[in-house]
Order: structure tokens, then C-alpha cells, then sequence
């Protein structure tokens, strides 16, 4: 029988916060995953508690969650990302065990990554690029941010630090969300008000949770209720959108660009549109990976760690539903 606390992580994750670890419990327990090799059985069973951390997305995540699944002493999992709506979180929760993210660790990082698809496409760095690499020297006039209404699907962490920033660029911004608190950053709507925001905007944001009531919220009407011109941007997930409704809004030059970092399907097709349409910026998912936010991961994990030890409440619960 499992007494105490055994912990199975990253070697990376390991070699870096091993001794911040010891230092919360010293009694600890590790089982490592060295690259990408397969836990022993005898290491299975004697795991209690397992962190998820970026390092190991998402080239040696199979092989960390398989093992996960596969220890039935675990009796927590805390993962590095916000989003748990992948299934196999909902398979840990069936097993009773509790699942805990990193809500708020990479929000800054996706802000700063909208912002650089809005100022990309106001001033058409694709074009620009595309200029340079072929040493034309071809100037026009370009737009602002500043005067601009940005509108904001779903208004959680990410969507919250995306309106601080868009305000600090002199944008109208309003945030949409299930029910209002009054301690929003920005004004804010409630979501039966979507077809409202989606004629008074000049750019959309979509950082809301995959849900029943979020897939393919973006199909052709939503995108024929936007102005002409409108720019979309996407960091939430991939299966809010009908992509095909967005390439034909694209191609026929009722949008006006679009910022997308996650797709239906992902790495994206080779032999998807949205790879060469001249006014999109693609990026593979990428959006919230920096040095920074996988620090504030790593801190979250060690603040719950150390909560877990002292018998205190795990912060950001995932609840099922």
C-alpha cells in the first residue's frame, strides 16, 4: 500500500524544481519519465500525485498520460494548460481523481499574441512580407488600432488580458460571457447579445471554451453577421469555427483577415486553404507558449504542491461538465 507522496513528472521538470520540490516535502518520492520510455509496472502503482508540464507537450504527452492512466493509486493530476477539454481528463475525473490546471498561466502571453495579429493585420505585415522577400519596395496606407471596436467571445483570464491591452491601444472594447459580474475590465455583454457584437465590431476574438454551446458557434451567419472588413482572430479552440464558412468569408472579402492559432484539426493540412490565403496569419498552437507562462505553470503547480502537503484546498478545481 502507497503511504506518503510519490510524484511522477518530467526528467526536465525534475532536474529543474527537483530540489524547490524537496524543499515543500521531504519526504517525496519521484517517478521520472526519461524521455520517452515506459514506467515500470512496479513505478505505476506506487504513483500518487503527477504534474503535466510543458516540456513533455507535445512530443512525449502519449507516453506521460498513458502512464497517468495506467497508475491506479493517482489521486491527483495537475497539467500545465488551462483547457482540459480533451476527454481524457474527463476520464480521470470518472476515476475520482482530482484534476487541477493552470488557469491564468499562459492568458498574458495569448494577450500579447492577439495584439500582434491585430497590429499585423492593420498595418498588412503579410503583404509586407511577402514584399520583402521579394525586395519590392511598395508603401500604403495602412490602419490603426487606436479608434477601433474590438469584440471579445468569451471573457475568462485569456479574454481578460486581451482587453487590458486592447485598451491600452485606445480600442473600444466589449467582452461577451455567460453572466455579468460587474468587475469586468471592459464593458460586457451577456452571450445572447453575440449577433449585437458581431454587427458593432471592427475585430473579433474568440478565447472561449470548446462546450456543446461554443461548437461551431462561427458558422456562415455568424460570419455574415460581422461588418465587411472584420478581422477574426481565434486562440480559444479550433472547433468553434466552421472553417470552411471562414475561408469562403476570406475569399470572398467579407472578412478582413484573420489571426488563428488553433484549428479543427491540428498540426492543420497540408492542403488547407488557410495555409495560403494572403491575408491570414497562421500559427501552430503556439500562442501561449513562451518562457513565461511555462514559469507561472511550474509556480502554480509548486503553490498547489505545497498546499497539498499542508493539507490546505487545491487551487483551480476542474469540475466535470
Amino acid at each position: 500500500m502507497v503511504t506518503g507522496t510519490v510524484l511522477f513528472c518530467s526528467d526536465t521538470f525534475w532536474d529543474e524544481q527537483g530540489d524547490a520540490i524537496v524543499s515543500i516535502d521531504p519526504t517525496v518520492e519521484v517517478v521520472r519519465l526519461v524521455g520517452d520510455e515506459h514506467v515500470t509496472p512496479g513505478d505505476l502503482e506506487r504513483i500518487t500525485v503527477a504534474f503535466f508540464s510543458a516540456d513533455l507537450y507535445p512530443e512525449r504527452a502519449a507516453p506521460f498520460m498513458g502512464a497517468c492512466i495506467r497508475a491506479p493509486n493517482l489521486r491527483w493530476l495537475q497539467t500545465f494548460s488551462a483547457g482540459t477539454d480533451h476527454p481524457i481528463f474527463a476520464t480521470f475525473l470518472e476515476r475520482g481523481v482530482t484534476v487541477t490546471n493552470s488557469s491564468g498561466a499562459s492568458a498574458p502571453s495569448i494577450a500579447e499574441t492577439v495584439m500582434l495579429y491585430l497590429l499585423a493585420l492593420g498595418r498588412d505585415l503579410p503583404r509586407l512580407t511577402r514584399a520583402q522577400a521579394a525586395r519590392r519596395w511598395e508603401p500604403e496606407t495602412s490602419r490603426d488600432l487606436h479608434g477601433r471596436r474590438l469584440g471579445i467571445v468569451g471573457l475568462g483570464a485569456i479574454g481578460t488580458e486581451i482587453a487590458r491591452r486592447a485598451q491600452a491601444f485606445g480600442m473600444e472594447v466589449v467582452g461577451l460571457r455567460r453572466s455579468v459580474r460587474g468587475d469586468e475590465v471592459c464593458e460586457t455583454w451577456t452571450d445572447d447579445r453575440l449577433g449585437e457584437l458581431l454587427g458593432w465590431a471592427d475585430a473579433i476574438v474568440v478565447s472561449a471554451p470548446l462546450t456543446d454551446a461554443t461548437q461551431n458557434l462561427f458558422d456562415s451567419g455568424a460570419f455574415a453577421a460581422m461588418r465587411p472588413g472584420t478581422w477574426f482572430v481565434n486562440v480559444g479552440r479550433g472547433e468553434i469555427v466552421d472553417e470552411q464558412a471562414l475561408v469562403d468569408a476570406l475569399l470572398s472579402g467579407h472578412l478582413g483577415g484573420a489571426g488563428l492559432d488553433v484549428f479543427a484539426t491540428e498540426p492543420l493540412p497540408a492542403d488547407s486553404p488557410l495555409w495560403v490565403l494572403p491575408n491570414v496569419i497562421v500559427t501552430p498552437h503556439s500562442s501561449g507558449t513562451t518562457d513565461r507562462s511555462r514559469r507561472r505553470s511550474v509556480d502554480q503547480f509548486l503553490d498547489n504542491f505545497r498546499r497539498s502537503t499542508a493539507a490546505e484546498p487545491l487551487h483551480d478545481i476542474v469540475t466535470a461538465g
